[in-house]
């Protein structure tokens, strides 16, 4: 059995500001390792015995030449490179990757994964998505559900109903965002995983599942797919056509409708989706910051020196134009301060 990976790396990353940027969001830095978040899943999606064929990667205008410097860093090369002329959120990606799939290798499973991920134990995630691989060769679309480990209120949840094979069950529902005490219940009761936002399916189960629950997606998309032009270091979907395509996720517009839907469950393999600092490590000590008693604190910079004294519970992040300090908890307010430099006009620092 042949898996395409398809790799969504069209996010913005703004919780991570003042270091992720238009020109060079999230993915394609180094936040959890050596290297960057896009080529760490690349090559995760690259390995597995000659099961996964060569990544198709889905990005935003503008990065189609860094996507390729990335790859090539990576020691990966494309099967193709295709480029969103504007955001249209993750049900059009879908659908162009089922799409692309149906055209270039109709017998293969596409693995949907966003480049934006980090995964401890890369091995057990492919171990994860070949369990999931004869529900989605028998038609179903299948997410993974991660094992949580404390009361997140920054993940959705996913519980599960009967099993249908070995870890993999039916979906009795997707939950949104809980408060704490409500995550708290789904840790107490059992059969709630967080919501991965990985899917693993066939070509024709994505397309049948649009054709039913969401046809101006695939409409849109596949328009788009088919007047895609050579642009920019890959093929420009079209403008006019991808622009007017509704813009909706996976999960409302199909995964929350079929009937289709499985998880893998629990899948235990160190999964972060780094969403916010507080999911960040600090520099290493060579960057030669200096902490004197301070306690839970966070500094990053891409060259300034970071000094702080006396405080805890704290992000800083310093860049050439930009300084950032938040409180912990507070660090998914981040991208309100991406919003205030937009009203601003800010374009520079953003």
């Amino acid at each position: 059995m042949k898996i395409q990976p398809a790799i969504m790396s069209g996010g913005a990353g703004t919780r991570l500001w003042p270091l992720s940027r238009k020109a060079r969001p999230k993915q394609f830095l180094n936040l959890a390792g050596e290297t960057s978040l896009f080529q760490e899943t690349a090559s995760r999606l690259s390995d597995g015995g000659g099961v996964f064929a060569a990544p198709l990667v889905i990005a935003g205008r503008g990065h189609g030449k860094l996507v390729a410097e990335q790859l090539a860093g990576a020691g990966i090369a494309p099967a193709d490179i295709i480029l969103e002329p504007c955001p249209r959120n993750t049900a059009a990606v879908a659908a162009v990757a089922a799409l692309w799939t149906a055209r270039a290798a109709p017998d293969a499973l596409v693995l949907l994964a966003p480049a934006d991920h980090h995964i401890d134990d890369a091995a057990g995630f492919r171990e994860a998505v070949l369990l999931g691989a004869k529900a989605a060769a028998s038609g179903r679309i299948v997410t993974f559900g991660v094992k949580p480990v404390r009361a997140h209120t920054g993940y959705g949840y996913i519980q599960a109903a009967e099993e249908i094979s070995e870890k993999v069950f039916r979906i009795a529902g997707f939950k949104e965002k809980p408060d704490e005490k409500t995550a708290q219940g789904y840790l107490d009761a059992g059969g709630y995983y967080w919501n991965a936002g990985i899917f693993l399916f066939s070509p024709q189960a994505m397309i049948n599942a649009l054709e039913a629950h969401a046809p101006d997606i695939l409409k849109g998309a596949g328009g788009a797919l088919s007047e895609a032009a050579p642009q920019g270091g890959g093929l420009l979907l079209d403008e006019g056509l991808f622009s007017k395509t509704p813009s909706d996720s996976i999960d409302y517009a199909v995964m929350e409708k079929t009937d289709k839907a499985a998880v893998v469950a629990p899948v235990d393999v160190g999964w972060n989706d780094i969403g916010s600092w507080t999911e960040t490590a600090s520099d290493p000590e060579s960057a030669g910051h200096m902490l004197e008693a301070c306690r839970n604190v966070t500094v990053r910079s891409d060259g300034p020196v970071i000094g702080a004294v006396g405080v805890e519970d704290l992000v800083i992040v310093a860049t050439g134009d930009a300084v950032l300090v938040a409180r912990k908890d507070k660090a998914q307010d981040v991208k309100k301060l991406v919003e205030e430099l937009k009203r601003r006009g800010r374009e520079d620092l953003l």
